[in-house]
């Protein structure tokens, strides 16, 4: 019975490459995971700010928090630079630009060696032509 299903399988699967191929491939949705911050072009610098909170971290752990970047500004916005309150974090980003009502993963990074107790870090994020960054703070208890 194997032997019978065999080629039918296999007849299918070519027949599904074959309808696939010279079709082109649309990119792949961005799946809004984590925590979603709004970027605009009219929010004042008091509200484009975000807390991630990490919980409770052994101190030499490295962590990390994804979040999401919803460009809610009505023109394409960029990620130049960003500036942080300690080495100890570090934001991985791609810097190419964020299309109106797009959304974009963004990593945090968090090394907690050499840190003990109570940590409220800040990463302040520049976009190109805004005039205030974005500015997430990072926050942990460290033992």
């Amino acid at each position: 019975m194997l032997r019978r299903l065999l080629p039918a399988a296999a007849a299918l699967l070519l027949a599904a490459l074959l309808a696939a191929c010279g079709h082109a491939s649309r990119p792949a949705a961005v799946a809004a995971t984590g925590r979603i911050i709004p970027v605009s072009d009219t929010i004042d610098g008091a509200e484009n700010a975000d807390t991630l909170r990490f919980g409770r971290l052994g101190s030499g752990e490295i962590a990390v928090m994804r979040f999401v970047l919803h460009n809610v500004a009505r023109r394409p916005l960029r990620i130049v630079s960003y500036e942080r309150s300690c080495g100890c974090l570090s934001l991985d980003y791609d810097d190419q630009p964020i299309m109106p009502d797009e959304k974009r993963p963004v990593a945090l990074t968090f090394d907690t060696r050499g840190e003990w107790g109570w940590q409220f870090k800040l990463v302040e994020i520049r976009f190109d032509g805004l005039p205030r960054p974005t500015r997430i703070f990072a926050e942990a208890e460290i033992h």
